[in-house]
């Protein structure tokens, strides 16, 4: 389902509120410093180490998508229960011939978000 909201971050902190998992894309924990002080921020997952849901966790899932150009703004990730990223060629350490792999360092927020949902779903 797609939904459309007016503030953002205050429908994804009422969804976590009522108990779903708000999985932020981003190839890192976003900084938000002042929130996660007295706490540990939440995880981030290699795409294929998220835990996908099952019969033991069956909690709603909400998928957040940043822009292509910031990712997700401050308050979004805020709310977000944990991260994931695809990695990538570009995250391959340098082979014997000084090659990276290849590989991009970003993909199109559409493809993206196919590839998470096609995880989510298929598991």
């Amino acid at each position: 389902m797609v939904y459309s909201t007016t503030n953002l971050p205050r429908t994804l902190n009422q969804a976590r509120d009522d108990g779903f998992r708000i999985i932020g894309a981003s190839s890192s924990v976003p900084n938000t410093s002042s929130e996660y002080d007295d706490e540990e921020p939440p995880p981030l997952f290699d795409l294929q180490d998220l835990p996908v849901p099952s019969e033991e966790d069956d909690r709603p899932v909400l998928l957040v998508l940043g822009s292509e150009g910031y990712g997700l703004r401050t308050l979004v990730a805020k709310a977000c229960t944990e991260f994931v990223r695809i990695p990538s060629g570009a995250d391959a350490k340098e082979d014997e011939e000084g090659s990276d792999g290849g590989g991009v360092d970003s993909l199109n927020v559409s493809v993206t978000g196919g590839i998470l949902l096609w995880h989510l779903l298929r598991g």
